[in-house]
């Protein structure tokens, strides 16, 4: 299972309006959104970790994105709407940044 699901994914694009850019800049600026929200989320699932849990979070390997969210599901079964709060959050900042401009 993928906590950015991609339903996320189209959400945020349609909701930004990174429809309208060329593929390379929606790629570009989709990414960066996307690694706000998980770092966000990541942050507020892996606070409330144990110490234990959050040592053997931190023996994973980085470059295992599967084997992170994994570990976050199977210890945080709310992970998953953590993710989705977090979107929206972003979402909502860069749409009222947007409108403040």
């Amino acid at each position: 299972m993928k906590l950015i699901t991609d339903k996320i994914i189209e959400d945020v694009a349609d909701s930004l309006g990174l429809r309208f850019l060329p593929e390379e800049k929606q790629g570009e600026v989709l990414t960066g959104v996307l690694g706000i929200i998980s770092k966000r989320a990541g942050m507020r699932i892996v606070e409330k970790f144990s110490e234990e849990e959050a040592k053997e979070f931190n023996q994973i390997s980085k470059d295992d994105l599967e084997k992170m969210e994994e570990f976050m599901i199977v210890k945080n079964p709310e992970a998953e709407n953590i993710f989705k709060e977090e979107a929206e959050k972003v979402k909502e900042e860069l749409l009222n940044a947007k409108v403040g401009e």
